[in-house]
C-alpha cells in the first residue's frame, strides 16, 4: 500500500501559489492595495484580482470582498473581458473553501461572457476549472469531458504549458478511478512536455506522481527513480514542503522491495518534514505506513513507540479512520512481544472502531439515498404545483385581457387630447426656439463686428505707431551717426530713448498679439514666454536662465485675452525686476497645473530682501494689480541673502 494524497502538487500546477506568506508577499500586496486607488478603472479592476488571487489561501473573507470589489468596477465600466476574469477570482475563491455548487455558478458565468468575446485561451481555462470542481464532487466523467475540451483548444493554440497541466488532472480523474495505466500514460506525457519546456517545478511534481502511481504497478524500482527525481526538484526550487511526498512514495518502494533500512531512513525523513510543517494527517497516515513495516521485521517495541506517537497527532485532528489503522499496528505489536492481553484489548478497540466506520458510511450513505429521494418528491410536487399554476395563470390572463382592452381604449382616448394639447405647446417652444434663434444670430454679429473692430485697431497700431516708433528709432540712430556727438551724457541720453523705444515696440506687439486672439492656448502662451526669455537670454550675460513647464496637465487650458496678456506681463515684469535689482546668476520660470488650477513660479538666486521692511515699489504693485484683475493671488517669499520667490496662482473661473 502507498501513501495516498489529494493532489496537492495539482492545486499548486493550476493556480501558481504555494503556501505560507513572506516578506514578498506582504511588499507585493502592499502595493497592490496602493494601486486600488489609481484614477484608471481597469488599473484598478486589475489590481483588485491580483489582490484576491493573492490572499486566496491566506485571507478567503477579504479575497471574496477583492473579487467582489473587481466585479463591481469590471461592470461599472463594461469591460467584459475584466468581468470574466472578476467572475472567475470569485468562483476560485470558493473552490478554496470547497463551497463547489457556488464555485461552478461563477465559473459558468466567466464562461459565457468568454464565449461572446471568443477569447479561446480563457475558455479553455474555464473547462479546467470546471473540471477541478467537478472531480472534487465526484463526477468523474463530466469532470473528464471538460478535461478534453480545454485540452482540444490548448493543442490548437500550441500552449504547451497548458496542456502539460491538462494532461496531470486527466491523470489524476484516472488514478481516482484506479485505472492506474491511463493515469500514468497522461502523467508521463506531462513530464516528457515539462522536462522540454524546462520547467522544473511541472517536471518535479509530475515526478512525482509518476513515482506515486508506479506503486500500483509494483513497479518499486523505476518509481524510487522517478521519487528520486521529484525530491530533488522541489529541494532545489527551495519547496520543502512537498519534499516529504516523494519521499513518503520512496520509503514505500523501499519497503515494498523489503530492503527494510533503506525504507527505515526514508519512513523517519518523511516523519520529520511533515512534523516541521505541521501536517498532522500525514504525519499519521505515513506512521502507520512505518509502523506495519516494523511489524513485518518483528520490531515489535519500536513499531509501538511510532503508533503510540502517531496516535497523539492523530487524535488532535480528530482522524478516526487512521486512528483505527493505528489500533490494528499496535494490537498485532503487543501480540508480538507476547503481551496478549494489552493485544485483545487493542484489537477490541479496533474492531469497535472499524464497526464505527463502516456504520458511519452506511449511515452516510442511507442519508445520501433519503436525501435523493426528498429531493425527488419535492421536485414531483413543484411540477403538480406549476401545473395548477400554469392553469389558474391561464384564468388571470383572460381576464386581464379585458381589463387591458378597456385600459387600451381609454388610454386612447388620453392620447387624442394629449396629441392636441401637445401640438399646441410645440408651436409656442417653436416661436420661443426662433426668437432665441434670432438673439444668438444677432448676438454672434455684434461679436464678430466687434472681432473685426479689433483687428482693424490692430492693423492701425501696428502700420501708424509702430511705425512711426520704428521712425524714432532711425532718427536716433541717424542722429548718432550723422553728427560727432561728443557729449558722453547726451549719447547715454539718446541710447536710452532708442531702448525704451525697442522695448515700447516689443510691448506694442504683445498687446496686438492678444487683442487678435478671441482664446489663447498655453502652447500660445508658452511659446510667449520662451521667446521673451531666450530675448532675456542674449541681453543679460552671466545669467542663467531656465524655463520648466507642465505639458500633460496644462495642454488642454485655454485663457482669454486679458488673461494671456496679465499672465505674460506678470512674469515679464518678475524677470525685469530680478535682472534689474536682484544681482542673481540664475532665474527660473516653473509653471505647473492642470485644467482647474495654475501656478506660476519665478525664482532667482539673488541678495534678495525683507517685503515686511521695504516698501513695495511701482513694479511689485502693478503685479498684484494685474494678478487682481484676472481673479489671481501672488505669494512673494524673500530673505535677505536668499533670493527671491514670486508665485501666482490661478483657478480656472470657466
Amino acid at each position: 500500500m502507498h501513501l495516498k494524497t489529494k493532489f496537492t502538487l495539482a492545486v499548486f500546477l493550476l493556480f501558481g501559489t504555494i503556501s505560507g506568506f513572506s516578506q514578498a508577499n506582504r511588499t507585493k500586496i502592499d502595493s497592490l492595495k496602493k494601486q486600488i486607488y489609481s484614477k484608471s478603472s481597469v488599473t484598478k479592476a486589475k489590481s483588485l484580482i491580483l489582490l484576491s488571487d493573492e490572499l486566496s489561501s491566506s485571507n478567503p473573507e477579504n479575497s471574496l470582498l477583492y473579487a467582489r470589489e473587481a466585479l463591481k468596477t469590471s461592470q461599472e465600466i463594461k469591460n467584459d473581458s475584466l468581468i470574466s476574469v472578476s467572475y472567475n477570482s470569485i468562483a476560485l475563491n470558493f473552490e478554496v473553501r470547497s463551497k463547489l455548487d457556488s464555485a461552478l455558478f461563477y465559473h459558468k458565468k466567466a464562461l459565457n461572457i468568454r464565449v461572446k468575446l471568443k477569447d479561446q485561451i480563457g475558455m479553455a481555462d474555464t473547462f479546467n476549472n470546471i473540471g477541478i470542481c467537478l472531480d472534487q464532487q465526484g463526477k468523474f466523467q463530466e469532470a473528464l469531458e471538460n478535461y478534453f475540451k480545454a485540452l482540444k483548444i490548448y493543442e490548437r493554440k500550441k500552449d504547451s504549458e497548458k496542456i502539460a497541466m491538462t494532461y496531470v488532472n486527466i491523470g489524476i480523474v484516472y488514478k481516482t478511478q484506479k485505472e492506474y495505466e491511463k493515469s500514468l500514460d497522461y502523467y508521463k506525457k506531462a513530464n516528457t512536455i515539462y522536462a522540454r519546456n524546462k520547467s522544473e517545478f511541472g517536471f518535479a511534481a509530475t515526478s512525482g506522481n509518476i513515482g506515486s502511481v508506479l506503486i500500483d504497478f509494483k513497479k518499486f524500482r523505476e518509481s524510487i527513480r522517478y521519487s528520486e527525481l521529484a525530491k530533488e526538484g522541489y529541494q532545489k526550487l527551495g519547496y520543502d514542503r512537498y519534499v516529504a511526498y516523494p519521499v513518503s512514495n520512496i520509503a514505500i518502494a523501499y519497503d515494498s522491495l523489503k530492503e527494510y533500512d533503506k525504507s527505515e531512513v526514508f519512513y523517519l525523513q518523511a516523519i520529520n518534514l511533515h512534523k516541521k510543517f505541521k501536517n498532522d494527517y500525514e504525519i499519521g497516515n505515513i506512521s502507520n505506513a512505518y509502523s506495519r513495516s516494523l511489524n513485518k521485521q518483528s520490531k515489535f517495541k519500536e513499531s509501538i513507540r511510532i503508533s503510540e506517537e502517531a496516535l497523539g497527532y492523530i487524535k488532535k485532528a480528530k482522524l478516526f479512520p487512521l486512528e483505527v489503522n493505528a489500533l490494528k499496528n499496535l494490537a498485532n505489536a503487543y501480540a508480538g512481544i507476547g503481551n496478549y492481553l494489552k493485544a485483545y484489548e487493542l484489537s477490541s478497540a479496533y474492531s469497535k472502531g472499524r464497526d464505527a466506520l463502516f456504520e458511519e458510511e452506511k449511515t452516510k450513505a442511507v442519508f445520501e439515498l433519503e436525501t435523493q429521494y426528498e429531493t425527488e418528491k419535492k421536485e414531483r410536487e413543484i411540477l403538480i404545483q406549476r401545473a395548477r399554476i400554469a392553469e389558474n395563470e391561464l384564468k388571470i390572463e383572460r381576464k386581464n385581457l379585458m381589463i387591458l382592452a378597456v385600459v387600451f381604449l381609454l388610454l386612447l382616448s388620453v392620447l387624442i387630447g394629449w396629441q392636441f394639447f401637445n401640438r399646441q405647446k410645440l408651436k409656442n417652444i417653436q416661436l420661443q426656439k426662433e426668437n432665441e434663434l434670432k438673439d444668438a444670430l444677432l448676438k454672434i454679429e455684434t461679436q464678430n463686428k466687434l472681432q473685426e473692430q479689433r483687428l482693424r485697431i490692430s492693423r492701425d497700431l501696428h502700420d501708424t505707431i509702430g511705425a512711426q516708433l520704428t521712425f524714432i528709432i532711425s532718427s536716433i540712430d541717424n542722429l548718432k551717426y550723422g553728427f560727432q556727438i561728443d557729449d558722453e551724457r547726451l549719447q547715454n541720453r539718446l541710447a536710452g530713448i532708442s531702448e525704451f523705444t525697442k522695448e515700447t515696440i516689443y510691448e506694442l506687439r504683445d498687446t496686438i498679439w492678444a487683442m487678435n486672439m478671441n482664446q489663447i492656448t498655453f502652447e500660445d502662451l508658452k511659446s510667449r514666454i520662451s521667446n521673451f526669455i531666450d530675448n532675456a537670454k542674449i541681453s543679460s550675460i552671466g545669467i542663467d536662465f531656465q524655463f520648466v513647464y507642465s505639458d500633460a496637465g496644462l495642454c488642454k487650458r485655454t485663457f482669454t485675452s486679458v488673461e494671456g496678456m496679465n499672465i505674460y506681463r506678470i512674469i515679464q515684469e518678475t524677470i525685469n525686476n530680478s535682472i534689474k535689482h536682484s544681482g542673481a546668476g540664475k532665474i527660473a520660470v516653473t509653471i505647473d497645473g492642470d485644467e482647474d488650477n495654475l501656478v506660476i513660479e519665478v525664482t532667482d538666486n539673488g541678495k534678495g530682501f525683507s517685503p515686511g521692511l521695504n516698501k513695495e515699489g511701482n513694479g511689485l504693485n502693478n503685479i498684484r494689480k494685474r494678478a487682481k484683475e484676472i481673479g489671481g493671488e501672488i505669494e512673494l517669499n524673500s530673505k535677505p541673502g536668499e533670493g527671491t520667490a514670486m508665485k501666482l496662482f490661478l483657478p480656472n473661473n470657466a
